[in-house]
This record gives structure tokens, C-alpha cells and sequence, in this order.
């Protein structure tokens, strides 16, 4: 998601948009008191994600025709969109939020009642868990998993990874050095490029401490990450520079056989596999180590709802989260929102694509670690990853990381303890 400013004239137009949904949800039934009851749904998404969403819409208000749901689907710089109409008192009913950008937005969210056992893993109730207390309802998580072409691992004679277990990062670094060859325009890589917070977490390292109120950029897991990602760049590495890579689609150099992992694949980019003419020469496995930071997005109830609002948007909600009927077209042979968050929907989603190993996804609920929800973390995150590319083989600079980043830790403390 991005969450860039808006410019003045932006900020206005999306309030005065959105403050028309707000108002016909105060509008809570028709003239004589009878008649469904309306709320607003903000949420974002491509062309297919707000298909989907409308789809699980529609499927509500035909078994709820007491409710009617005013979707409004902001396309760009949803949260910063969001936070205007929150501050202009014109909040949606509901609103799709990710866990990750929970501590910005809890505030404004009712507490909600979870019963952790209701979704599939520990994982999912945690994620929607701010300051000891549950404020949004999980409804789609979102796992990685690593895609691999199977043909060059055959070619150079390298053993496929496990359908079921993780390479370790030493494991992942071996194979890609050895799946590396040639240079210039025609080098085959090993690896996509690696994405630094991401195998910080693979390492067994966190950007935060569970209760979000430390940094731990100064870990040896962040010092190894940092060593991995810069080995694998360098002029005898194994994945392809940002420079060598910007601008550039990944998935369509995996296709055509110039990288041969790629492990920051996410559900959204299956039906992108399975439609390609040689998906046969490609398997879903387990990202290396302890997984990648997974999102898990959940919808927020507004505390400005009214009463009527609030007992519709409950009824919304839960559909949204715990409905096998919702929860299965989370994920299709056309397109994918995310993985489903009950176990009664799991079949369908291993379904949407059979050939696949899709159970890799499932389990990556499990592997993958939920990141601690901070305020301003976008702020915060995005110095540091600019610094740190700047300093050291992250990027373009040439200093230890172990020097580093307990430097780029502190300046993120600082940053975290001013919040």
C-alpha cells in the first residue's frame, strides 16, 4: 500500500466524496422508519481485488436484505484518504484496515470480541490485537511463500526444495549461487532481489519488539539479513541490483527463466501463475527460514456509528470473517484477495488452483511472524531502509551493517519513542 501525502485539492475531493457515503449511512432507514438499514464500507484493491470484494458484498446484502452496504473503493492513498475523513467526521462504518497500520487507527475503532479459536491459527486473532485489546475482525490474511522454477534447479543439478519444510537462509544463499550463471543481459540469477525487512524475519530477527514499543534493528539476526541481501547483489552475486531491477517485472523474468526463486511471492500473483502457458515448470514451497512479515487485513467498526449502524456493521463483519460462502471467494481461479481465515473455506481455496501447492500458503500463516503495529511506521521504516541502502551493500554504500545498524537502531528509537 502506498501512503504518500495528498495534495490539498486531493484531500478535499476525497473528503467531500466520502462524506456523501457518511451521510447516507446516517440515514440508517427509509422516511417512515422502515426499511433497511445502510452503512459504508471503505476499502481499497486493483481492478480484481474490488471485484472481489463486491462479490462478497452482494452475497451479503442477498442473505441480509435488512442491510445495504455503500462500498466505497479509494484507489489511491487509502489510509492517508481514510485518516481525512476520520478527521473531518465523516468516518465509514467499516473499514478495511491491515494489521500492520492497526496502532494508527485503533482509536477510532470499537473494541471487538474475538474468539481466537475461531480462525485458523494463533496468528490471525493476534493480528487484529492493539494495546491488549482486539480492534478489528480478521478477514483475509496474507502469507508468502517462495516460487521456484523447477527446470533450472534440473539443469544445474540442484536438489528441489521441500513442498513442506523451509530452507534455512544458508540453505536458500547455497542453491542460488549455484543457480546463477552467465552475465550482463543474458545472466540467469539465482534469486529475485531480496527484500531487506523480509529476511530480517527469515533470519529470526523483528523490526520491533512484540509490544511495538522497541526497535531491534541491533540484533545479530539484522546483521546477518543485512550481509545476506548485500552478498547477494555484489558483482558475483546471486540476485540482481535495485538498479539492475528497477523498473523491471520480476514475475515476468521468472517465466521466461532468468531467475529461478523468487521469494516474496504473494496470493495475489497466482492466478498470474497458473495462467502462464509453462506453469508446469513451476512449484510452490515454504519461504526460507522463519517466513516473511505477513499482513492480515481485518475491518474496523467506526466509534461514531450509530447504534442501528453498529449492529449492522456487526452483522457485516462477521459475515465477511467467519461465512465459508464470503471466506471462499477470497480467493478464485481468476484472482485472489488473500488467503481464507476459517478452516471451512480452506478446501476451496486449495481448489482455485489444484496443480499448485497452495498448502504452502496455509502454512505460511503459521511460519510467518505478525509484526508489531506502530504509529508512523511507514515513517519510521522508510528512513531506515533509505539509510541503511545508503550506508552499506544494502544499496550503494560500503560500511559494516554490524556498525551500522545499531546507529540506525538508535535514530529509529528515537523516532519510536517520540510517538
Amino acid at each position: 500500500m502506498k501512503k504518500t501525502l495528498l495534495t490539498a485539492a486531493v484531500v478535499v475531493s476525497a473528503t467531500l466524496a466520502l462524506a456523501g457515503c457518511s451521510h447516507a449511512s446516517g440515514n440508517t432507514s427509509s422516511a417512515g422508519g422502515s426499511g433497511p438499514t445502510t452503512i459504508t464500507f471503505a476499502h481499497w484493491g486493483n481492478n480484481d481485488e474490488n471485484a472481489t470484494l463486491k462479490a462478497m458484498v452482494a452475497d451479503f446484502e442477498t442473505s441480509h436484505p435488512d442491510i445495504k452496504v455503500s462500498a466505497n473503493w479509494i484507489q489511491n492513498d487509502y489510509e492517508q484518504q481514510l485518516q481525512t475523513t476520520i478527521a473531518g467526521g465523516t468516518a465509514p462504518t467499516v473499514s478495511q484496515i491491515s494489521n500492520t497500520s492497526l496502532a494508527s487507527f485503533a482509536s477510532t475503532y470499537q473494541p471487538v470480541n474475538l474468539t481466537p479459536s475461531t480462525y485458523s491459527s494463533p496468528n490471525i486473532a493476534a493480528s487484529a490485537k492493539f494495546d491488549g485489546k482486539y480492534y478489528e475482525t480478521p478477514f483475509t490474511a496474507k502469507a508468502k511463500v517462495m516460487v521456484i522454477n523447477k527446470k533450472l534447479f534440473e539443469k544445474n543439478g540442484v536438489p528441489l526444495p521441500s513442498a513442506t519444510t523451509p530452507l534455512t537462509p544458508d540453505q536458500f544463499a547455497a542453491d542460488a549461487k549455484k543457480l546463477t550463471s552467465g552475465s550482463g543481459k543474458t545472466k540467469i540469477y539465482g534469486s529475485s532481489p531480496l527484500w531487506y525487512l523480509g529476511w530480517l524475519t527469515a533470519e529470526g530477527g523483528s523490526e520491533y519488539n512484540e509490544a511495538g514499543t522497541k526497535c531491534t534493528f541491533d540484533s545479530d539476526a539484522a546483521v546477518r539479513a543485512a550481509r545476506l541481501v548485500g552478498d547477494s547483489q555484489a558483482e558475483d552475486g546471486f540476485a540482481p541490483t535495485l538498479l539492475d531491477a528497477q523498473g523491471q517485472d520480476m514475475f515476468g523474468w521468472l517465466s521466461i527463466g532468468r531467475i529461478a526463486m523468487y521469494p516474496d511471492f504473494g496470493p495475489w500473483n497466482i492466478a498470474q501463475l497458473t495462467a502462464l502457458k509453462n506453469s508446469s515448470d513451476f512449484e510452490i514451497v515454504p519461504v526460507p527460514g522463519k517466513g516473511e512479515p505477513m499482513e492480515i487485513d481485518g475491518l474496523g467498526i467506526s466509534k461514531t456509528a450509530s447504534a442501528s449502524q453498529t449492529a449492522a456493521a456487526k452483522t457485516f463483519v462477521k459475515f465477511m470473517s467467519t461465512n465459508k460462502a464470503a471466506q471462499s471467494l477470497l480467493t478464485t481461479s481468476k484472482a485472489s484477495l488473500g488467503q481464507p481465515v476459517v478452516d471451512s473455506a480452506r478446501d476451496s481455496f486449495l481448489a482455485s488452483a489444484p496443480s499448485m501447492n497452495l498448502q504452502a500458503f496455509l502454512s505460511g500463516v503459521d511460519q510467518s511472524t505478525v509484526p508489531a503495529s506502530v504509529k508512523q511506521a511507514t515513517v519510521i521504516e522508510s528512513k531506515f531502509t533509505t539509510d541503511l541502502a545508503s550506508r552499506t551493500a544494502v544499496g550503494s554504500g560500503k560500511e559494516d551493517p554490524a556498525k551500522v545498524l545499531p546507529e540506525l537502531n538508535s535514530d529509529c528509537q528515537s523516532a519510536l519513542s517520540s510517538n
